[in-house]
């Protein structure tokens, strides 16, 4: 966690509504901070640069002298914040986002974990700390990992994401790999090499694998039969289903649901030798 905020006074989360505008700040720490932007327009100064966010984004800054949030007179503004003491590897270490743009859209994974920080509220205690620092790396981690995947999306083909946006929402439907060599105007071969080459995987590996997931979570999330989830994504029957998801998880989706997702360790999946000297 010293990476992004120093230990000793770990991430504060916090969420605030204006309803007729408002001002935030000046402060002169330095901080590392996520601003989100749920409702509203605002204007964040932060040391000699201003950055503007709308609704639905999330930005990362780091100030050393200067931090300052205006918000646009006369109109509703919700915005929510996680922030830290910067940690001492900010002065060693090139930042997670060199080359990165600092502003994105807001993901459902992005609000949630906000959400459960702020939820876990002021108070202080060991335990309690923990979790919320535990929940403030998780979130900045999730954030630099998600610019970092929209940086390289950047340098895939078109082709490449229109393919694999209509696998994401077509999961559950049959699909060929001629149907998605007519979708990106290319030979079946062409595909497939292109694929391959930016997402380490072919069209139908990455399908399958979408399947298995999504189907992974459903079982987890919902309470859908096991044969009306293995339908919905994409198998040709339960018994497929299942047998693919033993392969990707090493549990049945019976296993799945009743340990919780959890994976058994080693010694129960593979029963090795243990011989103590």
């Amino acid at each position: 966690m010293d990476s992004i905020v120093d230990v000793e006074h770990g991430f504060a989360f916090g969420e605030a509504t204006y309803s007729r505008g408002g001002v935030y700040g000046p402060l002169s720490k330095p901080y590392v901070s996520l601003i989100f932007v749920h409702e509203g327009l605002i204007r964040v100064t932060c040391d000699d640069e201003r950055t503007t966010l709308t609704g639905g984004q999330i930005a990362f800054f780091k100030n050393d002298r200067l931090f300052l949030i205006e918000m646009e007179r006369d109109i509703l503004h919700r915005v929510g914040w996680c922030e830290g003491v910067p940690g001492r590897a900010w002065g060693t270490r090139p930042s997670p986002l060199a080359g990165v743009s600092p502003v994105l859209s807001l993901t459902d994974r992005l609000t949630t974990l906000q959400r459960i920080g702020v939820e876990l509220g002021f108070s202080s205690s060991t335990g309690l700390n923990d979790v919320r620092n535990a929940v403030g790396y998780a979130l900045y981690t999730a954030f630099f990992h998600e610019a970092q995947l929209i940086e390289c999306n950047r340098f895939i083909p078109k082709q490449v994401l229109r393919v694999k946006s209509h696998m994401d929402d077509n999961m559950d439907k049959g699909i060929t790999v001629g149907e998605l060599a007519a979708i990106a105007n290319l030979s079946p071969q062409h595909l497939i090499s292109s694929f391959r080459k930016h997402l380490g995987v072919t069209p139908m590996q990455y399908l399958w694998q979408m399947r298995a997931n999504r189907g992974r979570g459903l079982l987890l999330q919902s309470g859908l039969s096991v044969s009306e989830i293995a339908y919905q994504c994409g198998y040709k029957n339960p018994f497929h289903f299942s047998r693919h998801i033993r392969q990707n998880f090493a549990m049945t989706p019976t296993e799945i649901r009743a340990n919780k997702g959890y994976r058994p360790p080693s010694d129960v999946l593979e029963s090795p030798g243990n011989t103590a000297f």
